[in-house]
């Protein structure tokens, strides 16, 4: 007669599934963490792009293009001339961008600084009015993309 088997988990089962409920943790925890510095980091790459095209823009069409910010409203828009406010290549729809999003939980614009302005103008050469920089925020998490002056070249630093 065989002894009798004793019902329960042996050590080596329990620490097999330790480790894997923490491979698990460990995978979800940083990615639920940094939604919020990708969001940040998607609107300034945007922002970017925005700023090289209307710069591009500029010198292809030999016509000054202004990048108007509302900070208040977290919210800029691409015009040319400046005042007219430019159709967004893709969308076909007018060029403004609310980072914010309808409900204000997005990213937004912290700080807009071109020599004491809230906007910056490419002129006919692409060159920018001034040099400058936008700072955008979302929860603790920040960016910044600047204008250099004379070439107009935009980078983006993400602190």
């Amino acid at each position: 007669m065989s002894a009798p088997r004793r019902a329960g988990f042996t050590l080596l089962e329990v620490l097999i599934v330790l480790v894997i409920g923490l491979i698990v943790a460990g995978a979800a925890i940083p990615s639920a963490h940094t939604v919020d510095d990708r969001w940040v980091s998607a609107d300034a790459c945007i922002l970017q792009a925005d700023l090289e095209f209307a710069q591009a823009r500029a010198i292809a069409t030999g016509q000054s293009h202004r990048v108007l910010f509302a900070k208040e409203r977290d919210v800029y828009q691409v015009e040319s001339p400046p005042g007219v406010l430019l159709e967004e290549p893709l969308s076909k729809k007018p060029w403004s961008r609310d980072l914010a999003g309808t409900d204000k939980t997005g990213t937004r614009i912290v700080e807009v600084d071109f020599a004491g302005a809230a906007a910056l103008i490419f002129d006919a050469a692409g060159r920018p009015s001034a040099k400058g920089s936008v700072t955008l925020e979302l929860g603790e998490f920040k960016a910044v993309v600047t204008v250099e002056a004379v070439t107009g070249k935009v980078t983006l630093d993400l602190p």
